[in-house]
């Protein structure tokens, strides 16, 4: 009883550090909204603050009374991990649905896809939603992407202790030589990009707050906007600058913050000779280079700079988009399928493979050819960068990739199945493995097949793709591992 009190205990100490971030972003807005005389503004925040006030009770009183709970194994780490991305999305949840009165299923699916940085959304008209909440939807995906146990270490310091062993966990590596020093390093750092992302956005003509919370999104490699439209809101009125300016900061939310680290310190050329770094925009160039040559061999007629967007938004998992999707040739929609599912850089914002298990997978078919050709005598080393890799690693990484594929393809089944069944023929296959890659990616690219309408089970299908994908298939080994202990047991 005392190991499930301690996983209830952090659990709830995470949900509270979040509300409380929830509760100072509804504070702000209200007396934004009393000054400027937003009566509808003002309205949505009251109702917004009530349920977070309610919800940080129930956490507060978690908390404080179980206190004396801290987990101590490996294990109930990930079980608290795998915990609170449910409890955190419900907390959130309660939130959309007593702000702006979304039923409970779009409530948790707005919920899911913001904390995972995926970007679908349920949400039909965005202008008609005040700024507390479009607020609230970008600091989920900001806060969901750098952690929540790095938010909770930063909210309630005092609580660092429960939080040791989950930061492995849902984080990472260390960032500095303490696990204190990682949070307040990390956090420094994502604040930073942020502003700076803010100040370019800011620049490129949006609004300060159009800027702000884009750019908490695209640090976070998130995609959620403001704006119906997404980008397209203001590409479409001749601002291609906003191309380049989110761009940037979707690049810099894709790469690895020890990467990331070396750049902010000036480091240029550890940054350079970087491995991940390197590997990373080789991909990217390798993709963007496919893509154009697809469309003029094919005379697709697409705006060349849109496709290019759409292939770097993919492939930094982040989700911005500009236009129609769904138009695209099966090719190009193949070009953007195989983008998110790689994804950007271990230990980053971005979701999907993630560079590093893609260049393993790739090299190990070289190591795999060198070891068949060579004589027996020779051995192969198997090395990305300056770091050898033993035959483990290779073997978890192929196995990772086999499990994303073999879920990709039933979860895409499971989704096309289901538009079939309720006679929404407009999609073909093609369309429901863009989308269930883009969820279990954690992108939100969209050939429109994620809306309001959607039917209840085609969005628990794309609420589990969100995450299993954000969680990297955690609840999977969880109950794998469960099942061969009670075996071994029996």
């Amino acid at each position: 009883m005392r190991r499930f009190f301690a996983i209830v205990s952090t659990v709830s100490q995470i949900n509270l550090a979040l509300m409380v971030v929830a509760l100072i972003n509804g504070l702000a807005f209200l007396i934004y909204y009393v000054v400027a005389g937003d009566v509808k503004g003002y309205a949505t925040t009251i109702n917004y603050l009530k349920a977070t006030i309610v919800l940080a009770m129930l956490w507060s009183v978690l908390t404080y009374a179980l206190r004396e709970y801290i987990i101590e194994s490996p294990i109930d780490a990930m079980i608290v991990t795998a915990f609170v991305w449910l409890t955190v999305p419900f907390s959130s949840s309660v939130i959309y649905n007593i702000a702006i009165g979304m039923n409970s299923l779009d409530s948790f699916f707005e919920s899911i896809s913001g904390f995972s940085g995926t970007g679908l959304t349920v949400i039909a008209n965005l202008e008609s939603i005040p700024y507390v909440v479009l607020t609230w939807r970008a600091i989920t995906q900001w806060l969901g992407e750098l952690g929540t146990v790095v938010v909770a270490g930063i909210v309630l310091p005092f609580l660092h202790a429960s939080l040791l062993k989950v930061y492995s966990i849902e984080r990472g590596p260390k960032f500095a030589s303490t696990i204190r020093r990682s949070v307040v390093g990390l956090f420094t750092m994502y604040l930073a990009y942020t502003l700076l992302g803010s100040f370019l956005l800011v620049v490129s003509g949006m609004s300060f707050i159009d800027a702000l919370t884009h750019s908490m999104t695209a640090i976070a490699t998130g995609g959620m906007s403001t704006k119906t439209e997404n980008i397209g809101y203001w590409y479409f009125r001749r601002n291609s600058m906003i191309l380049v300016t989110t761009s940037i900061v979707m690049i810099i939310g894709a790469l690895n913050f020890r990467d990331l680290k070396m750049l902010s310190t000036g480091n240029l050329k550890g940054f350079a000779k970087s491995s991940e770094v390197r590997g990373f925009f080789a991909i990217l160039l390798a993709l963007i280079v496919t893509t154009v040559i697809a469309s003029i061999v094919l005379n697709i007629g697409n705006d060349i700079a849109v496709l290019i967007y759409h292939v770097i938004s993919g492939y930094t998992t982040t989700g911005f988009q500009v236009g129609d999707i769904k138009s695209y040739p099966t090719i190009l929609k193949a070009i953007l399928i195989i983008s998110m599912a790689i994804g950007g850089a271990t230990f980053s914002t971005a979701g999907g493979i993630k560079t590093r298990r893609a260049v393993i997978a790739l090299k190990s078919i070289l190591w795999d050819i060198e070891r068949a050709v060579l004589p027996r005598e020779y051995r192969v080393v198997k090395r990305i960068g300056e770091e050898v890799l033993d035959d483990e690693i290779v073997a978890s990484t192929i196995t990772y990739i086999i499990i994303y594929i073999l879920f990709q393809i039933l979860l895409s089944t499971s989704l096309y199945l289901c538009l079939v069944i309720n006679n929404i023929k407009e999609f073909d296959y093609i369309d429901a493995m863009f989308e269930v890659t883009s969820a279990l990616s954690c992108v939100g690219l969209s050939v429109n097949i994620t809306s309001p309408t959607l039917p209840i089970l085609a969005k628990v299908i794309l609420i589990m793709a969100m995450y299993l994908g954000r969680l990297e298939f955690l609840p999977l080994y969880l109950l794998l591992g469960y099942y061969y202990r009670r075996k071994a047991l029996l």
